[in-house]
């Protein structure tokens, strides 16, 4: 582990320190567990697609339902994490999150409504032990001087595991079926398991009750970074449900096509992702503007997305959301792990605010979405995607209020 850390270090962008905490939980989650998670980005919501006999309103009801689950069970879910400490709580989603892809390669035809059901368990307590203490920590063991670049980082290596991720999982399914997809993953999360348990420990505690948390999330206070992150809730589920289907239809279900199409579209995205981040840790550079230009091109992807009728035009228009993407992403998701350390003992309450306005958000957007697609064409679902791409702005509202 620490000769892994010391190249890392040397590997950094020149004038980037990195703590002890960023390096290992980088190590742990976007280069183990990062990994899996590109290998079944996509493909996951396919498999379900395709094992419902390509029924989209079961993976539409199926995902709402694990979002609702999740915001409901996460303020009593942070009081284990209190317990179990926030890193081995990380430990502890990978185990779960074996225990999700255990159910799939176990999951058919017949079978499906009733693993569908385990999978929801599994998935629920991944999500519960994992993103508020992966949040937690990504802010605390972070600055606001380098943050811009490190999020840059984190991005940046999300899209070089996504340059492979796809393209292997598609080979795999191809030549082994996705039981063997399942294996290779279940694999890889118990690697990234026993890794989070070097993830230094954080001194932080969840102190709110459930009445508290509601009171909290309704307040003046946070109304407008909780519809930010209710948009990019909505904005997230089009891309990775509607999205990986809208492609397996249009390439009439060629899983390897689709990889390759999302390897090289996310290839050429990775330098702009470290430019942009190094802007903007620039004394003087604006999140704030590069947030609200990023998301009117952003939304314009989907506008395109909507009229794609071949592979050609997947792949250009791809490219052209990906990169509009990182003008959006990077500086919102700076913007909040900015935010979130301002609130010193209560980043894990914030954070928890943030988990649930987004999965409450994606629920509704889900629902909406099979509704959508009972009477039209799924590429009518982008239509969500446009609305929360510009409704992210209001962000920038508190932030600005915070600043100043």
């Amino acid at each position: 582990m620490e000769s892994l850390t010391s190249v890392l270090k040397r590997l950094s962008v020149k004038n980037i320190t990195y703590k002890e905490g960023f390096v290992q939980l980088f190590i742990s989650k976007r280069l183990i567990q990062g990994l899996a998670a590109a290998m079944f980005a996509l493909f996951v919501p396919i498999f379900i697609y395709e094992t419902s006999g390509h029924e989209f309103w079961v993976v539409g009801l199926f995902y709402a339902f694990l979002s609702f689950l999740y915001a409901g069970l996460l303020v009593p879910g942070m009081e284990l994490t209190n317990r179990i400490g926030f890193s081995k709580a990380l430990a502890l989603s990978a185990v779960f999150a074996v225990g999700q892809y255990f159910t799939l390669y176990f999951m058919n035809a017949e079978n499906i409504w009733m693993l569908l059901l385990i999978l929801a368990v599994f998935t629920t307590g991944f999500r519960i032990f994992h993103w508020v203490p992966y949040q937690v920590d990504f802010t605390s063991f972070t600055d606001t001087h380098t943050r811009g670049r490190d999020v840059s980082l984190m991005f940046a290596t999300i899209a070089f595991m996504g340059v492979i991720g796809p393209l292997l999982a598609a080979f795999i399914i191809t030549k082994a079926g996705y039981q063997m997809l399942f294996i290779v993953g279940m694999i890889l999360l118990c690697m990234a398991a026993f890794s989070y348990l070097f993830v230094p420990a954080v001194e932080q505690e969840f102190t709110w009750t459930y009445k508290e948390t509601i009171t909290h999330l309704f307040s003046k206070k946070y109304r407008n970074v909780m519809v930010g992150e209710m948009a990019n809730g909505a904005e997230l589920v089009v891309t990775l449900i509607a999205w990986p289907i809208f492609l397996y239809e249009i390439v009439n279900g060629n899983l390897l096509e689709i990889g390759l199409l999302s390897t090289v579209i996310v290839g050429v995205t990775i330098v702009i992702q470290l430019l942009v981040g190094k802007h903007l840790d620039k004394e003087g550079a604006n999140k704030i503007s590069t947030l609200r230009k990023g998301s009117v091109l952003y939304a314009a992807g989907w506008i395109f997305k909507m009229f794609v009728l071949s592979a050609t035009q997947i792949f250009f228009v791809g490219l052209y959301h990906n990169i509009t993407k990182i003008f959006i992403k990077t500086p919102y998701s700076a913007i909040l792990y900015d935010m979130s350390a301002e609130q010193g003992q209560y980043i894990d309450e914030f954070t928890v605010l943030r988990e649930i306005s987004g999965h409450v958000a994606r629920a509704f957007a889900l629902l909406l979405m099979v509704l959508l697609t009972l009477y039209l064409s799924i590429e009518w679902t982008f239509i969500i995607g446009i609305i929360a791409s510009l409704t992210i702005n209001l962000v920038y509202y508190t932030n600005v209020k915070t600043e100043g």
